[in-house]
């Protein structure tokens, strides 16, 4: 199994902090998001691993460098005009072909979360912390037992619960959402999407189910999310 960081964001509610580093390596407790998300991987046997940096990347790549040096690292020069869904195309060309995990870099979690995705059985799926509802989440709605809607504008009493931006793709539900992303951007000309846009589109075609949340989270978007994400994960981590 591969997987595909997306960490080409400015985060820029969370300066000056990241005046001089990337969102991704803001650390949680001493530990950069990006960090902890590579040793998630890791712990749970995925090597071939491939980040899409952005601003500051060359930053990043030295960083990553020092401590994980197989770490592929792509670098999407346009993050300024572009949003995660360019990533994710510019991520997927450069990964090939085949199944795969994708995650935003900005979400701080234990690494039971991956576990549980690999565990879990189904072929395409989202990791959702079911009966949650946030805001600046993507949520999403559930019908006959799949997956049927995935946005920000999702109301409270639609919403099975909210997304941690945490994917896992098969071979079939990779083509279609790449074949997607390839619409909006190279057909459309379309680059400032997110690429849960894409991955709404295909919903109706490509099965994907609800992997139920197994693990903390906390999606890191400003100095009031860092605080709460270090006294949350304050303990020891899972």
């Amino acid at each position: 199994m591969k997987a595909l960081i997306l960490a080409a964001g400015f985060g820029s509610r969370l300066a000056p902090i990241t005046n001089d580093i990337p969102k991704s390596l803001v650390k949680v407790n001493g530990q950069p998001i990006l960090f902890k998300q590579i040793d998630n991987l890791l712990e749970n046997g995925i090597t071939d691993i491939t980040v899409v940096s952005g601003y500051k990347a060359d930053v990043m790549k030295r960083e990553l460098g020092k401590t994980y040096p197989n770490v592929k690292v792509i670098e999407s020069t346009d993050y300024k005009t572009t949003n995660n869904m360019y990533s994710a195309f510019f991520g997927i060309k450069a990964i090939g072909s085949g199944g795969f995990l994708m995650m935003n870099a900005d979400v701080f979690y234990d690494a039971s979360v991956i576990k549980a995705l690999l565990d879990f059985k189904e072929k395409d799926a989202i990791v959702v912390d079911i009966g949650t509802y946030n805001e600046e989440s993507m949520k999403v709605i559930e019908k006959d037992g799949r997956i049927v809607s995935i946005s920000k504008q999702i109301a409270e009493k639609d919403a099975l619960g909210s997304s941690i931006d945490v994917y896992k793709f098969s071979e079939y539900g990779a083509k279609a959402f790449f074949a997607k992303c390839k619409e909006y951007i190279e057909d459309k000309k379309i680059v400032n999407l997110w690429s849960e846009v894409a991955l709404n589109d295909i919903l109706s075609e490509t099965i994907f189910k609800a992997c139920p949340l197994n693990g903390r989270w906390y999606e890191i978007d400003n100095h009031e999310d860092l605080a709460a994400a270090e006294k949350l994960f304050g303990c020891k981590n899972v």
